[in-house]
């Protein structure tokens, strides 16, 4: 199975930047390797269960789902499929002092199809997981005001 991982130290709360990644579909489309995001329903989009679609670029719908989200441990998978290509991504958010943490990414294709996939998008693909955390991290810079209220906020509740 190949797998691609990356990591990022930011200078940000590691429960901010967990409040950016449960954001993720507002910043997903900004990643070169997506074309559009879909989702039903107005609710909060960072669940466990929660379907939604990726458009790649090259127009393929990959069907995902968030499969596993663990709050405390700032952790998060989810499964992807198109046709018999099947992807695990997971991202964790590490925390590293009261103001800093590291943001990882992991995608993983399991099985034949996987390893056939690599063969030709392994390049578009580790491009990809480096600039999902530059992606990440700027919707976190963006938003920062915004994202440090909330974080606030749930703390005083």
């Amino acid at each position: 199975m190949k797998t691609y991982t990356d990591k990022l130290v930011v200078n940000m709360n590691a429960e901010v930047a967990w409040e950016a990644l449960k954001m993720m579909d507002k910043w997903l489309p900004n990643l070169s390797t997506n074309q559009a995001i879909y989702f039903e329903g107005g609710e909060a989009f960072f669940y466990e269960g929660r379907k939604y679609d990726i458009v790649t670029k090259e127009g393929i719908k990959m069907s995902c789902e968030i499969s596993e989200v663990n709050e405390d441990t700032f952790w998060i998978e989810i499964h992807a499929r198109h046709s018999l290509l099947h992807s695990i991504l997971n991202c964790q958010v590490i925390p590293l002092t009261s103001s800093s943490c590291q943001l990882v990414r992991t995608q993983s294709y399991p099985g034949f199809v996987g390893f056939l996939f690599n063969l030709f998008f392994k390049r578009r693909e580790a491009g990809e997981t480096s600039e999902y955390l530059e992606v990440w991290k700027n919707y976190v810079q963006n938003q920062l005001q915004t994202l440090s209220e909330s974080v606030t906020i749930s703390y005083m509740d």
